[in-house]
């Protein structure tokens, strides 16, 4: 007699203790840190995995000198499973919803350059709308935002100018202009708006290529690139307008990035005069995830600070 387990799709046999020994190795790319973090032992971890390849027919990992590595097969596995928990966590507030508890737990991940107003802005909303959501928050440069949404480390992604990704969905987006970050002394500091060639004057904190802020200010600048007088470059936001206070030299930046609120005269955010100095500051989330209840909440709820600050596109979350 036929077993009917033998016609039954390999994803289907997979249990849940597989599938959370799978994901923390895959998270930890150590056996003995995945067995730290589930309380296990590495042998008992390691029996796991080797049933599941011997399930699959196929190695799930390289091991190598500096860590686990998923082999083609374990990167398809890991789309799967990651789906699997996602979608898991989705029920389950769902459920949570229906008998009136709305808790659960949401992960973001945003660029520096929201971390002075929009992102504090958007945290109160949450918090204020639902305290016993337990909220994880990192500050990450749009390669991690990327790295860490494909791998289901964190449910929503908040950057500037990302490149379009065939695995991320844009669930928002706002434009901001790009201008001229200075002193309020400084002699530009009066003007409406500002050209490059009115910047280059001056000695100016260029963002490095880990900024998407590069892509923007990079084809403005070329023309003028014997002329330029660069005193720093750096990937840090932070640093920038430190030094930009301190007198240095003139930043480019967004208004979002600047921090500058009404009643505050320390830097002023004069806007460029031409029609490239446009930032979009974009959420994302997996493409292939059902989003959860939580997850459509706050996504509204960036759109609803977006819209504040400046406006928002009508993309809509499907």
């Amino acid at each position: 007699m036929n077993d009917p387990l033998s016609r039954t799709p390999r994803m289907m046999r997979l249990h849940a203790r597989g599938i959370s020994y799978f994901n923390a190795v895959r998270e930890c790319r150590s056996i003995r840190e995945a067995a730290r973090r589930l309380n296990v032992t590495p042998s008992a971890l390691t029996r796991q995995l080797a049933q599941m390849e011997a399930e699959i027919g196929a190695p799930l990992f390289d091991r190598l000198p500096d860590g686990m590595v998923l082999t083609e097969v374990g990167t398809i596995m890991a789309r799967h499973i990651v789906t699997v928990m996602q979608d898991a966590a989705r029920t389950e507030e769902q459920i949570n919803a229906l008998s009136g508890r709305h808790d659960g737990r949401l992960r973001i991940m945003a660029v520096e350059g929201i971390a002075g107003q929009l992102l504090p802005a958007l945290l109160e909303r949450i918090i204020s709308a639902y305290p016993s959501v337990e909220l994880h928050v990192e500050v990450g440069a749009p390669k991690t935002i990327v790295s860490a949404l494909q791998d289901g480390r964190v449910d929503l992604g908040i950057a500037f100018s990302l490149a379009l990704y065939p695995e991320l969905r844009r669930v928002a987006v706002g434009h901001f202009p790009v201008g001229a970050v200075v002193r309020a002394d400084h002699p530009l500091a009066h003007l409406r708006t500002v050209t490059v060639e009115e910047c280059i004057a001056y000695r100016l904190i260029l963002p490095t290529r880990t900024l998407s802020l590069y892509r923007v200010m990079e084809p403005m600048l070329r023309p003028w690139q014997d002329r330029l007088n660069v005193v720093l470059q750096t990937g840090s936001i932070e640093l920038t307008n430190r030094m930009v206070q301190a007198g240095a030299g003139l930043a480019f930046q967004s208004p979002l990035a600047v921090g500058v609120q009404p009643g505050q005269d320390s830097l002023r955010h004069v806007p460029l005069r031409d029609t490239r100095a446009v930032t979009d500051l974009g959420a994302y989330v997996r493409e292939s995830r059902w989003l959860p209840p939580l997850l459509e909440t706050v996504i509204e709820e960036l759109r609803l600070e977006l819209r504040r600050v400046q406006g928002v596109s009508d993309e809509r979350v499907v």
